[in-house]
């Protein structure tokens, strides 16, 4: 599939694709979904790294204009980056997968993919999120204020009770979304104007200067945005090193 002509179609002159560079074209589900924040962040992150290695980067996310400026906000993305769909148009075009669907409402649906059931690996990345990972760099600095909520906050030296190594401690991960759940449901009605797209998977494209795809990756599950969860951004490796 021609992934860039779909959107370039879908979007118009909404979306400019510039010549010569790279693009990283990254299909979010609804801005309220937990891997549309988890991956963001990660993302952000890299920014910077992306720019200078002539990776032009655009996300498209579920919502509505004020939804993508909280997301925006909320993970530290250049709003110019980010796109709103009101709906999963442009995600059937894609041949995404839609998560499950059935006649009850999407967020029992979500609810029933949290469980592992037609979102396969999804159990495995939940406990992850508490039992750590080797394999996966730690989230919170030594001395990092970390705040859940008004009237709870922690540092991140804490985790070093379970482990003092570098990567990724016990209940760290499980940390970082339950911060991210707490500002969805704090703003749930910014987040999701529409709940009928809650189960929307989404998709990670890598073209090159010739606008080849390299890189591809459709989500199938709940907090399955990669292929390597453990170092999701490893697919550009070889570009940003």
């Amino acid at each position: 599939m021609n992934y860039k002509n779909v959107i370039k179609e879908f979007f118009g002159k909404k979306i400019i694709f510039r010549d010569q560079r790279k693009t990283l074209i990254v299909l979010l589900g609804s801005f309220a979904d937990f891997d549309s924040f988890e991956y963001s962040q990660q993302l952000s992150a890299q920014s910077k790294k992306l720019a200078m290695h002539s990776v032009d980067l655009i996300l498209i996310g579920i919502g509505s204009e004020k939804s993508k400026e909280s997301f925006c906000k909320f993970n530290k993305l250049d709003i110019k980056n980010v796109f709103a769909v009101r709906n999963a148009d442009l995600h059937k075009k894609l041949n995404l997968n839609p998560g499950l669907v059935s006649q009850m409402p999407a967020i029992i649906n979500l609810l029933i993919m949290c469980t592992g059931i037609n979102s396969r690996g999804t159990i495995k990345e939940v406990l992850r999120g508490y039992l750590g990972d080797k394999n996966a760099k730690s989230l919170f600095a030594f001395d990092e204020d970390i705040n859940l909520g008004p009237f709870f906050s922690l540092r991140g030296n804490m985790f070093d009770l379970f482990s003092k190594k570098q990567n990724l401690r016990p209940f760290e991960l499980a940390t970082k979304r339950l911060m991210n759940m707490i500002e969805i449901l704090s703003n749930w009605k910014t987040y999701v104007p529409d709940s009928s797209f809650l189960t929307q998977r989404g998709a990670t494209i890598l073209l090159n200067e010739k606008d080849e795809l390299i890189y591809e990756f459709i989500s199938e599950s709940l907090l399955g945005y990669a292929s390597k969860m453990s170092s999701p951004l490893s697919f550009l490796d070889d570009i940003l090193n």
